[in-house]
């Protein structure tokens, strides 16, 4: 998933973000799947390598989120830290050449 159009980015990277992009929620994770790495890793490497633009958090972890939850017993969460100072903004990614 690519960022939106117009200036959404710019405005994104302007505002300070405090979020948290985790395996799961209260319930134990797995730390090994059928490869090497966890399945959470397995899918963050998966949608980073498939990653072509700029991509914010908020699009990284809706493209985690499933496969991780048919691939193991845990449900990934991605939140605002709470009294961090969270401006709304976003994370980006940016693919390196």
């Amino acid at each position: 998933m690519e960022l939106r159009s117009g200036d959404y980015g710019q405005r994104m990277a302007r505002k300070r973000t405090r979020v948290a992009l985790t395996s799961g929620g209260l319930e134990p994770v797995a730390d090994a799947g059928s490869g090497s790495h966890s399945p959470f890793a397995t899918a963050f490497i998966d949608v980073l390598k498939a990653n072509t633009s700029v991509m914010d958090g908020t699009g990284l972890f809706s493209q985690i989120r499933r496969p991780v939850m048919l691939g193991a017993n845990q449900t990934p969460e991605y939140s605002d830290v709470r009294k961090a100072g969270h401006e709304g903004g976003d994370f980006l990614f940016v693919r390196k050449r």
